[in-house]
Protein backbone atom coordinates (compact mmCIF):
# COMPACT_ATOMS: atom_id res chain seq x y z
CA UNK A 1 0.00 0.00 0.00
CA UNK A 2 1.78 3.42 -1.03
CA UNK A 3 2.22 6.01 1.84
CA UNK A 4 0.07 9.21 2.11
CA UNK A 5 1.07 12.64 0.95
CA UNK A 6 1.69 13.64 4.73
CA UNK A 7 3.82 10.31 5.61
CA UNK A 8 6.18 10.86 2.88
CA UNK A 9 6.51 14.55 3.82
CA UNK A 10 7.09 13.42 7.51
CA UNK A 11 9.82 10.82 6.20
CA UNK A 12 11.57 13.36 4.29
CA UNK A 13 11.25 15.45 7.34
CA UNK A 14 13.07 12.89 9.00
CA UNK A 15 15.61 12.82 6.59
CA UNK A 16 16.57 16.00 6.62
CA UNK A 17 16.13 16.15 10.52
CA UNK A 18 19.18 13.48 10.09
CA UNK A 19 21.09 14.91 7.76
CA UNK A 20 21.68 17.79 10.72
CA UNK A 21 22.23 15.29 13.38
CA UNK A 22 24.91 13.65 11.50
CA UNK A 23 26.58 16.76 10.29
CA UNK A 24 26.58 17.81 14.45
CA UNK A 25 27.88 14.62 14.92
CA UNK A 26 30.68 14.83 12.50
CA UNK A 27 31.72 18.50 14.07
CA UNK A 28 31.45 17.61 17.61
CA UNK A 29 34.59 15.55 16.94
CA UNK A 30 37.48 16.70 17.72
CA UNK A 31 40.97 16.68 15.78
CA UNK A 32 42.91 14.53 15.78
CA UNK A 33 47.25 14.38 16.97
CA UNK A 34 47.91 13.07 13.51
CA UNK A 35 44.97 13.27 11.06
CA UNK A 36 43.70 16.57 12.39
CA UNK A 37 40.16 17.42 11.54
CA UNK A 38 40.31 15.00 8.68
CA UNK A 39 39.77 12.47 11.12
CA UNK A 40 36.08 13.16 10.60
CA UNK A 41 36.05 12.43 7.25
CA UNK A 42 37.96 9.33 8.11
CA UNK A 43 35.62 8.38 10.98
CA UNK A 44 32.57 9.29 8.69
CA UNK A 45 33.51 7.03 6.20
CA UNK A 46 33.91 4.26 9.18
CA UNK A 47 30.35 4.93 10.48
CA UNK A 48 28.88 4.67 6.72
CA UNK A 49 29.82 1.61 6.33
CA UNK A 50 28.49 -0.21 9.17
CA UNK A 51 25.08 1.10 7.74
CA UNK A 52 26.05 -0.20 4.73
CA UNK A 53 26.83 -3.71 6.48
CA UNK A 54 23.61 -3.22 7.92
CA UNK A 55 21.24 -2.78 5.08
CA UNK A 56 23.16 -5.72 3.06
CA UNK A 57 22.63 -7.87 6.16
CA UNK A 58 19.09 -6.84 6.39
CA UNK A 59 18.58 -7.70 2.38
CA UNK A 60 19.71 -11.30 2.86
CA UNK A 61 17.78 -11.89 5.50
CA UNK A 62 14.85 -10.67 4.23
CA UNK A 63 15.96 -12.05 0.65
CA UNK A 64 15.77 -15.74 2.57
CA UNK A 65 12.21 -14.83 4.49
CA UNK A 66 10.74 -14.03 0.86
CA UNK A 67 12.58 -17.08 -0.50
CA UNK A 68 10.51 -19.22 1.90
CA UNK A 69 7.35 -17.48 1.29
CA UNK A 70 7.01 -14.00 3.08
CA UNK A 71 6.04 -12.25 -0.06
CA UNK A 72 5.19 -9.07 1.89
CA UNK A 73 9.38 -8.51 2.51
CA UNK A 74 9.79 -8.68 -1.08
CA UNK A 75 9.72 -5.23 -1.68
CA UNK A 76 11.70 -4.49 1.03
CA UNK A 77 14.39 -6.49 0.53
CA UNK A 78 14.52 -4.93 -3.21
CA UNK A 79 14.11 -1.40 -1.66
CA UNK A 80 17.48 -2.30 0.59
CA UNK A 81 19.01 -3.99 -2.25
CA UNK A 82 18.38 -0.76 -4.52
CA UNK A 83 20.13 0.99 -1.79
CA UNK A 84 22.59 -0.54 -0.65
CA UNK A 85 24.40 -0.12 -3.92
CA UNK A 86 24.86 3.25 -4.34
CA UNK A 87 25.70 3.55 -0.85
CA UNK A 88 28.60 0.89 -0.86
CA UNK A 89 29.59 2.76 -4.20
CA UNK A 90 29.77 6.03 -1.97
CA UNK A 91 31.22 4.67 0.80
CA UNK A 92 34.20 2.25 -1.66
CA UNK A 93 35.08 5.92 -3.07
CA UNK A 94 35.43 7.23 0.58
CA UNK A 95 37.46 3.92 1.63
CA UNK A 96 39.73 4.69 -1.47
CA UNK A 97 40.10 8.72 0.29
CA UNK A 98 40.41 7.44 3.83
CA UNK A 99 43.23 5.42 2.72
CA UNK A 100 45.35 8.22 0.55
CA UNK A 101 44.77 10.30 4.01
CA UNK A 102 45.53 7.69 6.39
CA UNK A 103 48.35 5.70 4.36
CA UNK A 104 49.60 8.39 1.95
CA UNK A 105 48.62 6.47 -1.09
CA UNK A 106 46.05 3.74 -1.94
CA UNK A 107 47.37 -0.07 -1.78
CA UNK A 108 45.20 -1.75 -4.62
CA UNK A 109 46.01 -5.39 -3.42
CA UNK A 110 45.23 -4.48 -0.04
CA UNK A 111 42.38 -6.82 0.83
CA UNK A 112 40.05 -5.25 2.27
CA UNK A 113 40.26 -3.00 -0.38
CA UNK A 114 39.91 -5.95 -2.81
CA UNK A 115 36.80 -7.22 -1.01
CA UNK A 116 34.61 -3.67 -1.18
CA UNK A 117 35.18 -3.72 -5.29
CA UNK A 118 34.35 -7.94 -5.42
CA UNK A 119 31.41 -6.85 -3.33
CA UNK A 120 30.22 -3.65 -5.22
CA UNK A 121 30.75 -6.05 -8.34
CA UNK A 122 28.39 -8.90 -7.28
CA UNK A 123 25.72 -6.01 -6.41
CA UNK A 124 25.78 -4.70 -9.41
CA UNK A 125 24.95 -7.78 -10.92
CA UNK A 126 22.45 -8.97 -8.87
CA UNK A 127 20.70 -5.61 -9.66
CA UNK A 128 21.15 -7.00 -13.45
CA UNK A 129 19.92 -10.34 -12.75
CA UNK A 130 16.64 -8.12 -11.33
CA UNK A 131 15.93 -5.77 -14.44
CA UNK A 132 16.77 -9.03 -16.79
CA UNK A 133 14.81 -11.52 -15.50
CA UNK A 134 11.57 -11.88 -14.24
CA UNK A 135 12.61 -14.46 -11.46
CA UNK A 136 12.19 -12.21 -8.26
CA UNK A 137 13.08 -15.38 -5.45
CA UNK A 138 16.86 -15.01 -7.65
CA UNK A 139 18.08 -11.86 -6.42
CA UNK A 140 16.27 -12.25 -3.23
CA UNK A 141 18.48 -15.41 -2.82
CA UNK A 142 21.29 -13.82 -4.38
CA UNK A 143 21.06 -11.16 -1.48
CA UNK A 144 21.51 -13.89 1.27
CA UNK A 145 24.67 -15.15 -0.55
CA UNK A 146 25.84 -11.35 -0.74
CA UNK A 147 25.34 -11.06 2.89
CA UNK A 148 27.04 -14.07 4.22
CA UNK A 149 29.66 -13.80 1.86
CA UNK A 150 30.09 -9.87 3.64
CA UNK A 151 30.42 -11.42 7.14
CA UNK A 152 33.06 -14.19 6.21
CA UNK A 153 35.01 -11.66 4.29
CA UNK A 154 34.89 -9.33 7.19
CA UNK A 155 35.63 -11.84 9.48
CA UNK A 156 38.32 -13.71 7.77
CA UNK A 157 40.29 -11.02 6.11
CA UNK A 158 42.91 -9.44 8.66
CA UNK A 159 43.46 -5.37 9.09
CA UNK A 160 47.00 -4.99 8.00
CA UNK A 161 46.98 -1.37 8.36
CA UNK A 162 45.24 -0.02 10.55
CA UNK A 163 44.23 -1.20 14.48
CA UNK A 164 41.01 -3.33 15.26
CA UNK A 165 38.51 -0.86 16.40
CA UNK A 166 40.49 2.45 16.16
CA UNK A 167 37.52 4.62 17.60
CA UNK A 168 36.72 2.64 20.88
CA UNK A 169 40.27 1.48 21.34
CA UNK A 170 41.10 5.32 20.97
CA UNK A 171 38.85 5.30 24.88
CA UNK A 172 38.15 8.99 24.01
CA UNK A 173 34.38 9.38 24.59
CA UNK A 174 33.99 12.09 21.96
CA UNK A 175 35.13 10.53 19.54
CA UNK A 176 33.05 7.24 20.41
CA UNK A 177 29.94 9.58 20.99
CA UNK A 178 30.41 11.24 17.61
CA UNK A 179 30.64 7.78 15.63
CA UNK A 180 27.49 6.68 17.35
CA UNK A 181 25.62 9.92 16.56
CA UNK A 182 26.77 9.28 12.96
CA UNK A 183 25.57 6.00 12.32
CA UNK A 184 22.27 6.24 14.37
CA UNK A 185 21.59 9.62 12.05
CA UNK A 186 22.84 7.93 8.64
CA UNK A 187 20.60 4.48 10.23
CA UNK A 188 17.46 6.78 10.31
CA UNK A 189 17.85 8.27 7.10
CA UNK A 190 18.61 4.90 5.31
CA UNK A 191 15.28 3.23 7.20
CA UNK A 192 13.71 6.36 5.83
CA UNK A 193 14.69 6.15 2.02
CA UNK A 194 14.13 2.58 2.03
CA UNK A 195 10.42 2.84 3.16
CA UNK A 196 10.07 5.40 0.95
CA UNK A 197 11.27 3.13 -2.24
CA UNK A 198 9.75 -0.48 -0.71
CA UNK A 199 5.96 1.66 -0.11
CA UNK A 200 6.31 3.68 -3.63
CA UNK A 201 3.28 3.63 -5.95
CA UNK A 202 4.22 0.97 -8.29
CA UNK A 203 2.81 1.76 -12.28
CA UNK A 204 1.36 -1.19 -14.13
CA UNK A 205 3.92 -3.11 -16.51
CA UNK A 206 4.98 -6.58 -17.41
CA UNK A 207 6.60 -7.23 -14.07
CA UNK A 208 4.01 -5.93 -11.68
CA UNK A 209 3.15 -8.79 -10.27
CA UNK A 210 6.83 -10.28 -9.31
CA UNK A 211 6.62 -8.24 -6.01
CA UNK A 212 3.11 -8.40 -4.00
Amino acid sequence: MPLSKNVRIALAALIALSVVACVVSILSIPPDERLGTMVRFVMFHGASTWVNMGTFTLAGLLGLAFTFGAAKLGRWGEALRWFSLPLWTVNTILGILSMQLIWGGILWNEPRLLMTFGLLAASVIILAIQLIFDHPKVPAVLDAVLAAALWYLVLALPNLFHPDSPVFSSENPAFIYGFFGMVGSIAVAALAIVTLVARRKHPEHPHAHALP
